[in-house]
């Protein structure tokens, strides 16, 4: 397949890349790193044949010739290596948190055909898992709602957003999120796009909608400000890459 044969090993989530590009430096760099590194995880990817490394320590002392990266800039400079590089690093972050049973504790092993780990002991399949986001542009008059928040980067400015619930269809959990965070309703909720972060496993589903009603009324432990911005305007927000960038500049 397109990536078959590709090495992506990341320490801390950050992606092992070659200095000064967005390329995974591979197997050679790895080599280096694993004489003074203990090796968390190391397998293949299926199907699409490439092979991820998790290392141990810090995602610091790069070999010479290559750097840390983020998997967004992969995905925000459009590389062809950053939909498998992000493959790699969410089925990376699935197996850490997999290792054992959640029935009966036992050791979980590789499927041998299938895209799953299993039980040794009770025979358990557990398959990858997705969490699914929204996260919403929100609109009135013109302008769109930004927001700080407490949990997240405090200085960028970006769009609200928040976990879907058991019970609840996507359009539910964007008038939900909205109005718990910001004490506003909005209605006309329209679908604008999706995108995978595996940070370590979300489903970000992007949305737009149109204020209704209600002033703003912040929940103090999500949000530390927020503001209604004209779109020409825009305060320091999240880099290109992510859903919020393109929910804010208009471009799904």
């Amino acid at each position: 397949m397109e990536m078959a044969g590709a090495t992506f090993v990341f320490c801390d989530s950050l992606l092992l890349a070659k200095a000064g590009g967005l390329e995974p430096a591979g197997a050679e760099a790895l080599a280096e790193l694993q004489k003074s590194r203990a090796t968390l995880d190391d397998f293949i990817v299926r199907p699409q044949g490439c092979r991820a490394v998790g290392l141990a320590g810090a995602a610091e002392d790069a070999p010479a010739g290559s750097e840390w990266t983020r998997v967004r800039a992969l995905v925000g400079a459009g590389s062809p290596h950053a939909a498998a590089a992000c493959r790699a690093l969410g089925m990376l972050n699935w197996r850490a948190a997999h290792r054992y049973c959640g029935a009966c504790g036992g050791p979980m092993e590789e499927h041998p055909t299938e895209v799953a780990r299993k039980c040794g002991a009770c025979g358990r399949l557990e398959y990858p898992s997705l969490a699914p986001a929204v996260i919403v542009r929100v609109e009135k008059g013109g302008k769109i709602l930004l927001a700080r928040h407490v949990q997240r980067i405090p200085d960028l400015w970006t769009c609200l957003a928040g976990y879907v619930e058991l019970g609840e269809s996507l359009e539910d959990c964007v008038r939900r999120e909205v109005k718990e965070e910001a004490g506003i309703e909005v209605g006309d909720v329209r679908y604008a796009g999706s995108q995978h972060w595996p940070y370590p496993n979300q489903l970000m589903v992007g949305f737009t909608a149109q204020w209704l009603a209600g002033e703003l009324e912040l929940q103090p432990e999500e949000l530390s400000e927020a503001r209604w911005f004209d779109p020409r305007e825009l305060p320091k927000i999240p880099p290109a890459g992510s859903m919020a960038y393109r929910l804010i500049h208009g471009a799904i």
